[in-house]
């Protein structure tokens, strides 16, 4: 399934142009079948024309500047990128204008408020398509208890329709307490979280977690897959659940202070009782630190930062 999205591999210039040259039917017609969905005026503006568009988005990406390490979090590295039309407008229009000073201003300033525009779209459609991705491999209450985690954030972008059939569908099919909901909308949050922020590609142990929450079991709580655990299988899923707290606040502290999105996300997930759900109980020498770094994702990356300086 992964061969079909036809992932890249090699991102080194020569890498890069083989990818294209090796696949140009298939990139010309996905960009094509995305300018056609696209709003003809801002890819105007952006490329000169919607016929220009096509080449001059592979050009973007075959040209030597061009470096995978600054693609945005949550941009998949793939086939799809070529349909990620945000992004590429983003990045074809960030480069500095030269004209008159007054006029230069304007501009930048123009471009600016655009950047943020395409910027915030481009963060949404990330959103939703990460959603679906968890839905493919979760319980539907998962679904349910995310919904209910992230409400009001999806109430401020319902403005997006591919964010709108999601509001209030979420149901839940197994009664529990208000405790039990508070674990388990902070554990639909730390699922999501994974997804989209593409930890599978950012160190080798994550597939124990991957294996026993990421993977869809039977609609009632724990909400895992359908197997039995040796107690050594428990010790390294709860290994790699503290792996992953400690490199959520490292994203969360080099991330901007404005990026609402994420630390909207990285929110939901603060809670010391995602660390019940997870049995990382009082006994475990780690849990005062994880339960210190969770709180901790609620503050601003700044302040992370400043406090990862002083240490």
């Amino acid at each position: 399934m992964q061969d079909d999205l036809l992932p890249i591999h090699d991102w080194s210039l020569n890498g890069r142009n083989e990818y294209i040259e090796s696949n140009r039917v298939i990139i010309e017609l996905t960009i094509e079948q995305t300018l056609e969905k696209s709003d003809e005026q801002t890819v105007s503006l952006a490329f000169q024309s919607q016929d220009k568009a096509k080449n001059k988005i592979i050009d973007l990406f075959c040209a030597e500047q061009f470096e995978v390490i600054n693609l945005p979090i949550g941009i998949p590295k793939d086939i799809r990128l070529f349909t990620e039309l945000a992004f590429w407008i983003n990045y074809k229009t960030a480069g500095k204008v030269y004209t008159g000073n007054r006029v230069k201003k304007q501009l930048e300033e123009d471009k600016y408020q655009s950047s943020q525009l395409v910027d915030n779209d481009l963060k949404i459609r990330n959103l939703a398509r990460n959603l679906i991705r968890l839905n493919q491999c979760v319980a539907p209450d998962v679904i349910g208890y995310w919904l209910l985690a992230n409400k009001k954030l999806l109430r401020e972008l319902a403005s997006s329709k591919s964010l709108k059939d999601y509001i209030d569908s979420g149901e839940i099919e197994n009664e529990v307490s208000d405790t039990q909901k508070t674990r388990y909308k902070a554990d639909a949050s730390f699922r999501y979280l994974t997804l989209f922020l593409n930890l599978d590609s950012r160190f080798g142990n994550f597939d124990y977690y991957k294996k026993k929450y990421l993977i869809k079991g039977f609609n009632r709580p724990q909400y895992v897959a359908n197997k039995t655990e040796s107690h050594q299988e428990k010790h390294k899923v709860r290994i790699v659940i503290k792996n992953i707290i400690h490199q959520f606040h490292e994203i969360l502290s080099s991330i901007d202070d404005h990026d609402f999105l994420e630390r909207s996300l990285f929110k939901s997930i603060a809670k010391s009782a995602l660390l019940d759900v997870y049995e990382i109980n009082k006994s475990d020498p780690e849990r005062l630190i994880c339960m210190k770094k969770l709180k901790l994702l609620k503050a601003k990356p700044s302040s992370l930062k400043e406090l990862q300086d002083e240490t």
